[in-house]
């Protein structure tokens, strides 16, 4: 599913985010990303849906090499990949309802389809209630609900979440994990960044340990 070869990053100033990372997740699996702040894992699941660039190194999703898709073909990539973000990153001005149906317009679903995608996301996450609720009106645990909905909706085989259950209480964060768990259980390819020892502790998943931009363990 995912393979890394000898990855680097550097950032302007010549800080090196990433030194040679190489490893390999397989299809369907659970993996937690774990490191302190800085250790470089933001920047690798940004790297992973292409929104960073890399200096070096190689990169296949399903064997395709990431680094030779054109920048107009990286939708196809992007498509197949969903990202939840620790700041939820909801439209503020847009109903609960109409964030997810954004992320299908986005990809020209018919909107029949919208319709009925959207709901069955709002089901998944326990939120058909609060369809037309705007963000601010809700909860922080329920604006994650949103947002792994819209990271859901378009069925991706990969998710990718960085530390979205950082600005949660322990009780509701593992709520959200279920539905991680959920959708792994579906086949989704599931990449989790925490830095909760709580969170790791919790589940008996292989752990990819990340310290200053280089890979310290994976087990």
């Amino acid at each position: 599913m995912i393979q890394i070869f000898n990855l680097y990053k550097t950032y302007k100033g010549n800080t090196q985010a990433l030194i040679d990372i190489s490893l390999e997740i397989k299809s369907g699996e659970f993996v937690f990303l774990t490191g302190q702040s800085g250790a470089g894992k933001s920047t690798l699941l940004k790297i992973l849906y292409s929104w960073e660039n890399f200096d070096k190194g190689q990169i296949l999703i399903n064997g395709i090499n990431i680094a030779k898709i054109r920048e107009d073909n990286q939708y196809t990539l992007r498509r197949k990949i969903g990202v939840v973000f620790q700041d939820y990153r909801l439209l503020p001005r847009k109903t609960v309802f109409e964030n997810i149906s954004f992320a299908q317009e986005a990809v020209e679903s018919p909107s029949e389809r919208i319709r009925f995608k959207t709901w069955e996301a709002l089901k998944k996450v326990g939120l058909t209630q609060k369809k037309d609720s705007f963000p601010l009106q809700l909860a922080g645990g329920e604006q994650q609900r949103v947002a792994i909905a819209r990271a859901l909706v378009n069925s991706p085989e990969i998710l990718l979440a960085d530390e979205p259950t950082g600005n949660l209480d322990p009780e509701i964060a593992l709520e959200i994990l279920k539905l991680f768990e959920h959708a792994n259980s579906q086949g989704v390819t599931v990449i989790f960044a925490t830095h909760s020892a709580e969170m790791l502790k919790a589940r008996d998943y292989r752990v990819i340990n990340l310290g200053k931009g280089r890979l310290i363990s994976t087990k």
